[in-house]
């Protein structure tokens, strides 16, 4: 009867001592400084379970799952510079595995060659990653024996957590200067096309000037085919112009330079003043104009001028796309939004093709659009402005049953502050 109790107590005192270990070897996972240190402390349990002689830790190269390269070792002294590379082949060549090899799914088995009873190498794979192998040899005459083998496997699996958060933490700091690289360039992008906005502005404003002026007949009358080519001259440098604005502001929205100017806003004037600058367009076409805004409504806080660059495209868009029919611009409230809505009867939008229309130069592929030239870039640069205010466009349509364009502004937003 006291057998069984003596070993009830020895069971209690090898998992206690197992539950020290773990703990032991996690707190080490958490606060080790590198690989060394861990491997290490790891040695110093492997060290209690086996008289160990030389212990290497390999990792297997991302760029070829070919070869591996030693990133920790223990050897004897005298043996260090011949073993290295010994023992490296060995790995390659002659990988022994416990009889549990099984469990490691992803670890080829025809790799299994020879058993040397003094040799242990355990592959480190987590999930389907396979990081590299831990290499244990003991004296000549020692063996592996069976109960010690599994703790081995769980100090193994500590190592390879470590490599797994090693890999995840080299790829994250990779990611991170990619990024800061990408930021850098659109800043560098940014600055070029603002620089060559401004060499560019000037010549193209004295070519569209000129081309007003002779619209205008200032100079004297002009042939039919003259007036052709000078309108052709005037709408080809609205367009340029146009372009070379829709380009300034998609850069700097992208290097992170475009900054808001937070003002209080009375609505129904920004509704009133934005259409009254498609007013032209819409008069060409017949169409209608309706503004609906609802009564509870009269002022918000934006920034003024990119808030009506952004119903400004919209209902250009609205009266581009509609050949009859009207254009409504609702405004109305629902929980801490106020909706702008810019609903029209045009030709509407297929599912397809409205993926496609928040992507930079995507433009839609229809009769309508040989008579209307455009950027491409009026729809993205509006959703990034609305996404600056913390807000955003959504659009709802079907071929041929007209479209609605929601402009979703928060209406927590607090005026910016004038520094003097």
């Amino acid at each position: 009867m006291s057998y069984n109790i003596v070993v009830e107590d020895n069971d209690v005192i090898d998992n206690n001592q197992n539950l020290d270990k773990n703990n032991s070897l996690l707190f080490q996972l958490e606060t080790a400084e590198n690989l060394e240190d861990f491997c290490n402390s790891c040695v110093i349990f492997i060290s209690k379970l086996i008289e160990v002689k030389n212990i290497i830790v390999c990792q297997q190269l991302a760029e070829n799952e070919d070869e591996i390269e030693i990133i920790y070792d223990r050897i004897l002294m005298g043996e260090r510079e011949n073993k290295l590379e010994v023992i490296k082949k060995r790995i390659k060549d002659e990988l022994i595995l416990n009889s549990n090899y099984s469990c490691y799914s992803n670890f080829p088995k025809n790799e299994v060659q020879k058993n040397r009873e003094n040799i242990y190498i355990i592959p480190l794979i987590f999930k389907k990653y396979h990081l590299g192998y831990l290499y244990i040899e003991t004296e000549s005459n020692k063996k592996f024996l069976k109960n010690k083998i599994k703790e081995i496997d769980t100090i193994a699996k500590y190592i390879t957590l470590y490599l797994y958060n090693q890999t995840l933490e080299e790829k994250q700091e990779t990611l991170k200067k990619e990024e800061e690289r990408l930021k850098e360039n659109q800043r560098n992008q940014s600055q070029y096309i603002s620089h060559m906005n401004h060499e560019l502005r000037t010549p193209i404003a004295a070519v569209i000037g000129f081309a007003k002026m002779l619209q205008q007949r200032l100079y004297g009358d002009l042939n039919p085919k003259q007036a052709q080519y000078i309108d052709a001259i005037y709408q080809s440098g609205t367009y340029l112009l146009e372009l070379i604005s829709d380009l300034l502001d998609i850069s700097k929205i992208q290097a992170e330079k475009e900054e808001l100017f937070i003002e209080q806003i009375l609505v129904y004037e920004l509704c009133e003043s934005s259409l009254a600058l498609i007013k032209t367009k819409a008069d060409e076409k017949n169409l209608n104009l309706n503004l609906e805004i609802s009564s509870d409504i009269s002022y918000c806080f934006a920034d003024q001028r990119r808030i009506k660059q952004i119903l400004v495209n919209l209902l250009s868009n609205a009266v581009k796309f509609t050949e009859k029919g009207s254009v409504t611009l609702e405004v109305t409230k629902e929980k801490n939004n106020l909706i702008f809505q810019i609903i029209d009867t045009g030709i509407g939008i297929d599912k397809e093709s409205q993926s496609k229309l928040f992507k930079p130069f995507s433009q839609l592929q229809t009769h309508l659009q040989k008579k209307h030239r455009g950027s491409g870039l009026g729809l993205v640069i509006s959703r990034e402005l609305a996404r600056l205010h913390g807000g955003d466009i959504t659009l709802t349509s079907e071929k041929n049953q007209g479209s609605c364009f929601t402009f979703y502004l928060p209406m927590n937003l607090k005026p910016s502050v004038i520094e003097e």
